[in-house]
């Protein structure tokens, strides 16, 4: 059985890698079938009640289209005014008019099928016009339309279709009603005139495309049937029915979803009309679909199970086909010196310890060669740069050429650097660093490198040309396309310092030194710079202090001129960037005197230094952290901003509360101020600000803004051309309706009345 074991499992791992997909694909297909079938049959029903809903609407607007030329024709407005039946059919003419008028009405219904009738009542009469004849009011039968007209006039609520009625005693002639009120839109007549629609005809027109065992119905917003294939349910409130209970609870517009009705499964589609209130909801059978996709699914199914069939038998033939070499190679595994501690394993585990021991080994050997090579390389580097001569079990052959350039890379704004990044990102990234370096300056030089702590690489470049404009113009152009990639990856520049070329690789070390020397010279040359050709004559420079200048600051300070300060800080930079014989020592001193002066003049003033920069501030500390002038510049201008911010403070909190709250009304009097935003700006709870304005003033907060605004009104007025709702919007009223009443309280009379009396 072991030595079959392999065979075993390929045979079945092949068997399921054919039943496995086959199986979810017959499941998921018939699932996908179904889904998609109802999906099809609910988008198809959506649009056939899109299509019933376009049909009502379109009956609405040819109603809509008749009563508007009825409201037009010349025989209703010569019926208009005549309220009274009995005094017309005294008068010949007026009884004429009144019958032709009916036998308009007659014809209209007559040339439209689905007209049951048509009714026409002029408000104040006492009587109604119908297709079927002339009826005193009160002598009329159908009445519901003309309470539903006159109860809607009374309360506002707009006109449209009536709920089905009966005009047969036996109940089965049901018609809808839409009303028409007469409008000044139209007419200068009132009264209504009442279309009655069959509900049958209305009923065939939205089911008239419908599918075999399924119907359209219509409902309105609470539950109640307005037309149904089924005449029983008219009228009846069907909102206790799960279905229709979910279609009203739901906020969506349309949509389907199956349900249940006298135990067959249907699906229900529905779409909501705001305008009309009605919901027209369609009912589809899903049994014979159920049938096509059961026999669908047996079809399926037989496929499956003939795939499955011939899946396993070349599943057998091809895992017999790949176990034959594989024993030949266990065999021979097996016999070899070393291994008979696994020699009653199964194939496959015997196969699998066997490449793992031997990945194992070559990785370990490896990884050993790779960490003595960087070991020996590093240790050879440490040892040029402190000036150690290697030993000969040292020597690496790095460096086969004479003449030798050290440098310097560091990372500018190395604080952020930390901050943004990990340890282990950090280590990365200068890595990066080094590769780049290595790789970019190593086309034209033989280079390698070190990284160091504090975001240091330090380079050393081996070359055999003694033409040093040469070897730094190349040099730059390499370190200028290394600044530029570098700063994609660490989201910062990079400052390069180059030290001059020595011809002996023991003066590597001096040459360390050197570039390191040049490290200071950033603080005057600024960030991304490439920096070489040390200054020798460095030693002999003069002292220098900008006596004039830092006087002007602190001048400047006292008088709180903020531009002033910031131009004589700028001159102050710009004079030490351009005087080039200034020493890095020399403008150190500079800034550390300018502090120390700060100090002693806010010492002078009396000025907590605690209080203006916090406890823990320390200012000549936070200096010597600075890596360029123009940061030094941006902590001075800083550091004497908020001094003056902090001496207008003091003197902001001596101003009178009363003086802030009327300067404030006087700035913003012309928006709509909130006595709570006024508190929030004194610095005051809302009834203090309300007390002390009470307290000097004798006049409540709010009128005495009011009375600001309408005198500016009264002005606005009287000398400018603004209409009133510009001005009331210029003084911070939402509305022109507000506006009037507060100018009317206070003057006495409206706006207009008040322009016309000022400028007639």
């Amino acid at each position: 059985m072991k030595k079959s074991s392999l065979l075993l499992k390929q045979f079945m791992l092949h068997s399921l890698l054919i039943i496995v997909p086959v199986l979810c694909i017959t499941l998921i297909s018939n699932y996908m079938i179904m889904k998609y079938s109802e999906t099809e049959i609910s988008i198809a029903g959506i649009e056939k009640l899109e299509v019933a809903e376009r049909i009502t609407d379109l009956i609405s607007q040819t109603i809509t289209n008749d009563a508007v030329k009825l409201s037009l024709n010349t025989k209703l407005k010569d019926l208009y005014g005549n309220e009274d039946i009995d005094v017309m059919m005294d008068n010949i003419n007026n009884m004429y008019l009144l019958f032709d008028f009916q036998k308009l009405l007659a014809e209209i219904v007559h040339t439209n099928p689905l007209y049951s009738s048509m009714y026409v009542y002029l408000d104040n009469s006492n009587y109604i016009v119908t297709s079927n004849g002339v009826y005193k009011r009160n002598d009329f039968g159908d009445r519901d339309w003309i309470d539903t007209y006159l109860k809607n006039k009374e309360t506002g609520q707009p006109f449209s279709w009536t709920n089905p009625r009966s005009l047969d005693s036996n109940g089965d002639n049901y018609v809808l009603s839409y009303i028409f009120p007469l409008t000044p839109y139209t007419t200068n007549m009132r009264g209504v005139v009442a279309i009655n629609l069959y509900e049958r005809s209305l009923c065939q027109l939205v089911n008239s495309n419908n599918y075999k065992n399924s119907d359209i119905s219509i409902i309105d917003f609470k539950g109640k049937v307005i037309s149904n294939v089924n005449k029983s349910e008219l009228l009846s409130n069907v909102s206790n029915k799960s279905y229709v209970s979910h279609i009203l609870n739901c906020s969506d517009q349309k949509g389907y979803f199956t349900d249940e009705i006298n135990g067959k499964r249907v699906l229900i589609t529905f779409v909501k009309n705001e305008l009309s209130e009605w919901i027209y909801i369609g009912v589809f059978s899903l049994d014979t679909l159920s049938g096509k996709v059961n026999s669908l699914r047996q079809i399926i199914i037989y496929i499956s199970i003939a795939l499955l069939i011939i899946g396993i038998f070349l599943s057998f033939v091809i895992s017999r086909k790949i176990y034959n070499p594989v024993k030949k190679l266990v065999q021979e595994i097996k016999t070899r010196r070393g291994l008979d501690v696994i020699a009653n394993d199964n194939e496959v585990t015997l196969l699998s310890k066997t490449f793992e021991a031997m990945i194992r080994e070559e990785d370990q050997l490896f990884n050993s060669i790779e960490k003595s090579k960087k070991y020996l390389r590093e240790n050879y580097l440490i040892c040029l740069l402190r000036g150690k001569t290697p030993g000969d079990d040292e020597q690496i052959d790095l460096f086969p050429y004479k003449y030798f350039v050290c440098g310097i890379i560091t990372i500018d704004r190395y604080e952020d650097f930390v901050a943004n990044f990990s340890y282990e990102q950090q280590f990365y990234l200068k890595s990066v660093i080094l590769n780049l370096s290595e790789e970019t300056i190593g086309s034209s030089f033989k280079c390698s490198g070190i990284a160091m702590e504090g975001g240091r690489i330090v380079l050393i470049i081996n070359f055999d040309n003694e033409d040093s404009n040469l070897v730094f113009s190349m040099l730059k152009n390499s370190f200028t396309v290394i600044q530029n990639e570098s700063t994609k990856v660490i989201e910062t520049t990079i400052t390069v310092c180059l030290s001059t070329i020595y011809n002996n690789i023991h003066k590597v070390r001096i040459a360390y030194y050197e570039a390191q020397h040049l490290l200071k010279l950033r603080f005057m040359s600024g960030y991304g710079n490439i920096i070489c050709n040390i200054d020798k004559n460095d030693c002999i420079r003069k002292y220098y202090y900008p006596f004039s200048l830092e006087k002007q600051i602190l001048n400047n300070v006292d008088t709180s001129c903020k531009s002033a300060l910031l131009v004589s800080l700028n001159d102050l930079i710009t004079e030490l960037k351009e005087n080039k014989e200034l020493s890095y020592d020399n403008v150190m001193l500079i800034l550390n005197q300018l502090l120390g002066n700060t100090v002693k003049y806010l010492l002078n003033q009396n000025l907590s230094v605690s209080k203006i920069f916090g406890s823990d501030f320390n200012i000549y500390s936070r200096l010597a952290d600075i890596e360029t002038l123009d940061e030094a510049g941006l902590f001075l201008s800083n550091i004497f901003l908020q001094i003056i911010e902090y001496n207008e403070k003091l003197r902001d909190d001596g101003k009178s509360h009363i003086a802030k709250i009327m300067e404030y009304i006087q700035k913003n009097y012309k928006k709509d101020i909130a006595v709570n935003d006024l508190a929030d700006h004194v610095g005051l709870s809302y009834s203090h600000v309300r007390k002390i304005f009470n307290d000097e003033t004798g006049e409540n907060i709010v009128n005495y803004i009011n009375n600001m605004r309408i005198e500016e009104a009264q002005r606005l007025l009287r000398q400018s051309n603004l209409n009133i709702n510009d001005i009331a919007l210029s003084l911070g009223y939402n509305n022109k309706q507000s506006f009037n009443r507060f100018f009317k309280k206070y003057v006495g009379i409206n706006p207009g009345e008040y322009r016309n009396i000022k400028t007639h």
